[in-house]
């Protein structure tokens, strides 16, 4: 009885834990859950994200290096107009997930970055897409 809790209970939080939030296509943005842990470009109200400009081919390569360098920041899934990155906390290693998706007729980069688990972040994945938005218009290479 007592190895079947166990079974129970590590399977319920591997379940639970860390498991990425997918879209249908790879490359679609999943709607942001109805916890206060995600910001969308596509979203509208308290969970809307404005859109990153660019220019140019390069730049969406530079817009990628950028959040690429930021710390604890790793690509997952790489596509000629797409990426999603995974960012882990740095004390108790929470992962959340980015997207963003470069449309060039647009001039446009959509973003998403949303927590995996928990209820609230703390604007943390708002203050994450600032961040890039801000290294990323200040011209900074990584």
């Amino acid at each position: 009885m007592f190895r079947f809790l166990i079974v129970i209970g590590v399977s319920a939080l591997t379940a639970c834990s860390n498991a990425p939030i997918k879209s249908k296509a790879s490359t679609q943005f999943a709607p942001c859950p109805s916890a206060p842990h995600c910001v969308s470009s596509l979203e509208t109200g308290s969970k809307h994200i404005a859109a990153i400009s660019i220019n140019s081919a390069q730049e969406w390569q530079r817009l990628q290096a950028t959040l690429l360098a930021m710390p604890r920041t790793e690509a997952v899934e790489r596509q000629a107009q797409y990426l999603h990155a995974v960012s882990h906390s740095a004390i108790m290693r929470y992962k959340d997930d980015i997207e963003l998706r470069y449309s060039p007729n647009e001039n446009r980069v959509d973003v998403r970055s949303a927590s995996r688990i928990g209820y609230y972040d703390f604007e943390v994945n708002r203050t994450r897409i600032e961040a890039l938005r801000e290294q990323f218009n200040a011209g900074h290479a990584p």
